[in-house]
């Protein structure tokens, strides 16, 4: 079930570096959040919406929402979601590394796809993999930073040129809040305490559209139809709703020919692996390894700086492990070893989350697209 979530004021989502009264007066800000940031708001909006906080602490919801941790072992039940997914009209997702846009001519926001060959015997570096991406048009290309619509994303995903980004200023804005911590007993300002907290508008035109966010929800069964829920810092409060849309049929119509036995995998949202960059199933000397039945080997990848991903384990009221994300956009090209056919294919990765660590809460939501 696809769901919108709308906010009814600017929004705060903190990075994972520290920001520590006194000692930092300028935090980080990430957009859209990250998705254990929305399973959690998700989760809190549905325990509410079925009954109370005392019902989940002693489970009348197990199956479904979990528990809180008992002996440091969580039950998380059977609620899972894709996304989160900006979403303006139809879905808007982080551009794919493996597309450039033109340094020199930035208006026209036509996006190129860099070229993948093997790797040739002259190629002199410590780069393992067969496969390589490189550009071989001209002009002076730097990374597209920005999304692209569900329909550009089946073009990119079925190879097909002329591509467009839309860029981040299109979609929100960023706002400037600038506070100081004050003495509780007294009410003067605290010497050196001045920060900057950057916030999150989401853009509102009558013309074009607003814009939200949409995440997918299953596991779960009679989810409300609307709601309110709390989403990012400072308690601010978003509507939520039940889209009947269909909002990946532009994707899902996409044509895939898997001849060559090539393909790619498309992060949409970030993914937790357990080797870093690599999924845990992907031997690092090889680079082969079988997922869900499918022996593949990666020839090659476009990968941005990871996330830190962090977050505040409510339960034990401490921070929880600081992991290295894969950021969304980056892509992984896989070689098939065996006689998996297309339709096998995309069962396995088409808008399935792969991540190794939390996949339930939204990481490592993929597409797969072909390699010519």
């Amino acid at each position: 079930m696809w769901y919108k979530i709308t906010p009814n004021d600017t929004l705060f989502f903190r990075g994972g570096m520290p920001f520590t009264m006194g000692a930092e007066s300028w935090t980080e800000i990430i957009f859209p959040p990250n998705p254990s940031t929305l399973y959690g708001a998700i989760r809190t909006w549905l325990i509410f919406a079925k009954g109370s906080l005392k019902d989940f602490k002693e489970g009348r919801f197990k199956e479904e929402l979990g528990m809180p941790k008992t002996n440091n072992l969580e039950i998380k039940g059977s609620l899972k979601i894709k996304g989160p997914i900006l979403l303006k009209g139809e879905l808007l997702f982080p551009s794919p590394l493996d597309l450039l846009k033109n340094k020199e001519n930035k208006r026209d926001n036509i996006l190129e796809f860099l070229t993948f060959s093997e790797k040739p015997d002259i190629f002199i570096s410590d780069y393992q993999m067969d496969g390589i991406l490189l550009w071989k048009g001209v002009g002076h290309m730097e990374e597209a930073e920005g999304y692209i619509t569900a329909i550009y994303l089946g073009d990119y995903l079925s190879g097909r040129k002329s591509l467009r980004l839309t860029e981040k200023d299109e979609l929100y804005i960023v706002e400037s809040k600038i506070g100081i911590a004050r003495n509780r007993v007294t009410k003067t300002t605290v010497k050196g305490h001045l920060y900057h907290v950057p916030m999150i508008r989401l853009k509102d035109e009558k013309l074009r559209g607003d814009v939200s966010i949409a995440v997918w929800i299953e596991g779960v069964e009679d989810v409300p139809e609307s709601g309110i829920i709390q989403i990012g810092g400072e308690g601010k409060t978003a509507k939520i709703e039940k889209m009947e849309s269909d909002l990946l049929q532009e994707i899902e119509d996409t044509s895939l020919n898997l001849n060559n036995k090539l393909f790619k995998v498309y992060l949409a949202t970030p993914a937790i692996f357990e080797k870093g960059y690599l999924p845990k199933w992907i031997d690092e000397n090889s680079f082969e390894g079988s997922y869900c039945g499918i022996n593949l080997k990666l020839i090659s990848c476009a990968i941005g700086k990871y996330r830190l991903i962090g977050g505040w384990d409510m339960a034990e009221n401490k921070p929880k492990p600081m992991r290295r994300a894969v950021p969304a956009g980056s892509v992984y090209y896989f070689q098939i070893l065996d006689d998996s056919d297309v339709q096998k294919v995309k069962d396995v990765f088409h808008f399935k989350n792969i991540s190794d660590i939390y996949p339930e809460e939204g990481y490592g939501l993929t597409f797969i697209g072909g390699v010519s």
